[in-house]
C-alpha cells in the first residue's frame, strides 16, 4: 500500500514539478550560450490562422538576472535556447508591422531537495506563440485608434516613441518616453500596458500589477492588459484575484486559448485537479487543430493523478506523437504501457 502511495506521489511529481516538455524537432534554430544551466526553453511561432511562421524572424529570451540571447527562427517556426539555470524569463517575439509584439513569460524552478540529495534533471519548457495581428491600422492623421482620438498629439509621440524603443531594446529610455505620455494624458491606457510589459520582464512584479491595474481601469476592454494582469498576480501567488482577472480575460476573448491555459496552470498550483482539469479541457477545445504539447501532457498528468487512465491515455500518446523526441519520452511511453496494462 505504502509503495503504491509513494508511486502516485512519484507520477505527480513527474508531471507537475519536472515538466520536461520538447516538441520542437531538431530543425529548430539553437542558442546555446546559455545562462550557466542544464535547461531548455524551446517553441514555436504560430500565424493567426494556426499556421507556422516559415519566414526566420527575431526571438529574444530576457531575464532579469542574465544577458538577454537571441536566434532566429527556422523556416517552420522553431527556436530552443539551451544551457539555461533556473529563474523567470521573458520570450518577446517582433514579427514585423503587421503584428503585435508576441510575450509569454517562463519561470523554471530550481531542484528541490530533501534529505536525500539527487542529481538535477534537465527541463525543457515548449511554448507556443500565436501572433495576434495589430489590432488598429494606423490611421492617415496618426491617431492610433478612434478610441483615442482625444490623446493629445504630444502623449502620442511619446507613446511611439517609447514603442520604438523597446523594438530597439531601450527599456530605460522607452520608460522615461511611457511616463512622459501618461504626464500628459494619465488615463491612456496603452503606455500602461506598455510599462506593465517592461516591468514584469524585468522581474518589477509590484510594478507591473500597478501598471496593469491601471490599463484595465482606464480601457476594460482591453483584452491583453486583463491576460498580463492576471499572470502578473499570478507570479505572485495572489490567486484569487488572478483567477478573476483571468476570467476577466477569458470573457474578454472567448477564442483565446491562453486565458484557460493560465487558470488551469493557476489551479495546479493550488492543488485544486478538478478546476484545473476544466479549464484544461477547455484550453484544448479553443486549441482546435493548433499544436499545444504541453497542454496535452498537463492534461495527461491531471488524468494520471485522477485516475483518468483512458483519457490519460490519450493525451500522453498525443504528447508522444507530437514529441517523440522529447527528453522524457521514454518515461512517458512507460506510463502509456502501465496504464495499458492495468486495462488488459
Amino acid at each position: 500500500m505504502h509503495s503504491r502511495m509513494f508511486a502516485g506521489v512519484l507520477l505527480f511529481m513527474a508531471f507537475f514539478v519536472l515538466a520536461e516538455l520538447n516538441s520542437v524537432g531538431a530543425q529548430s534554430s539553437v542558442n546555446s550560450t546559455g545562462t550557466g544551466g542544464i535547461h531548455t526553453i524551446r517553441g514555436k511561432i504560430y500565424l493567426p490562422n494556426g499556421k507556422t511562421f516559415d519566414t526566420p524572424i527575431s526571438v529574444e529570451l530576457q531575464s532579469t538576472t542574465f544577458t538577454a540571447l537571441t536566434l532566429f527562427t527556422d523556416r517552420n517556426g522553431g527556436f530552443s535556447f539551451q544551457a539555461l539555470a533556473p529563474g523567470n524569463y521573458s520570450i518577446v517575439v517582433n514579427a514585423g508591422d503587421s503584428f503585435d509584439t508576441a510575450r509569454e513569460y517562463v519561470t523554471i524552478d530550481g531542484e528541490v531537495q530533501g534529505s536525500i540529495r539527487f542529481p538535477p534533471i534537465p527541463k525543457t519548457v515548449t511554448i507556443p506563440i500565436y501572433l495576434q495581428e495589430k489590432r488598429v491600422a494606423a490611421q492617415k492623421n496618426g491617431v492610433i485608434s478612434a478610441k483615442w482620438a482625444g490623446v493629445p498629439d504630444a502623449a502620442m509621440d511619446h507613446y511611439r516613441k517609447g514603442i520604438r524603443l523597446v523594438q530597439d531594446k531601450k527599456t530605460d529610455e522607452a520608460i522615461a518616453e511611457f511616463q512622459k505620455s501618461l504626464e500628459l494624458y494619465p488615463s491612456f491606457s496603452l503606455p500602461h500596458t506598455e510599462l506593465g510589459k517592461i516591468f514584469l520582464t524585468t522581474g518589477r512584479l509590484d510594478d507591473a500589477v500597478s501598471s496593469f491595474r491601471n490599463a484595465v481601469r482606464f480601457d476594460q476592454a482591453d483584452f491583453e492588459a486583463a491576460l498580463s494582469l492576471g499572470i502578473a498576480l499570478l507570479n505572485k501567488k495572489e490567486f484569487a484575484e488572478a483567477e478573476k482577472t483571468l476570467n476577466t480575460a477569458a470573457e474578454l476573448n472567448k477564442t483565446a486559448v491562453t486565458p484557460r491555459y493560465y487558470l488551469g496552470v493557476l489551479y495546479i498550483e493550488k492543488k485544486d485537479l478538478d478546476s484545473a482539469q476544466k479549464e484544461m479541457e477547455a484550453a484544448k477545445k479553443l486549441m482546435g487543430d493548433k499544436s499545444f504539447p504541453l497542454l496535452h501532457r498537463y492534461l495527461g498528468g491531471i488524468y494520471v493523478a485522477k485516475h483518468l487512465d483512458k483519457l490519460a491515455l490519450v493525451e500522453l500518446e498525443a504528447y508522444i506523437q507530437l514529441a517523440p523526441n522529447a527528453k522524457d519520452a521514454d518515461r512517458i511511453r512507460q506510463t502509456i504501457a502501465d496504464l495499458r496494462s492495468k486495462q488488459n
